[in-house]
């Protein structure tokens, strides 16, 4: 037990040893080029992807609501042997499917103005920025 002890701190040393000496070689421009090669795979890649994410998610909620009001009308068409919580789950789906791309926006935009440095908070009760 002591001896796996010991090698999985050599491993953490060593590890630790080569990206102190990894960070200190590699010049500032070849970070900035890993940093713009992300951005641009970030943007490229990753933009279509949520995009065709976002239409599915809108498509899967309207379905879903459609299904939902179809459930509401045959539930008060018989209401014993149509009941309403399987309906209310699938108009609760839906509308969850159907804010989910907006929701991720904001959050996503709330993010960047808070890494970039230029959120500003407002006090509700008080108006007013702090």
């Amino acid at each position: 037990m002591k001896s796996s002890t010991r090698l999985l701190i050599n491993d953490a040393l060593t590890g630790l040893t080569v990206a102190a000496s990894f960070a200190a070689i590699v010049p500032h421009d070849a970070m900035a080029q890993l940093q713009s090669a992300v951005q641009n795979t970030t943007s490229n890649v990753f933009g279509p992807f949520v995009t065709l994410i976002s239409y599915i998610s809108y498509a899967v909620g309207t379905v879903m609501v459609i299904a939902g009001i179809a459930h509401t009308k045959k539930h008060a068409d018989n209401p014993g042997s149509n009941p309403l919580g399987p309906a209310l789950g699938r108009l609760g789906a839906g509308a969850a499917f159907l804010a989910a791309p907006s929701v991720v926006g904001m959050l996503q935009q709330t993010g960047s103005n808070v890494a970039t440095g230029s959120a500003t908070f407002t006090n509700p009760i008080g108006g007013g920025s702090f």
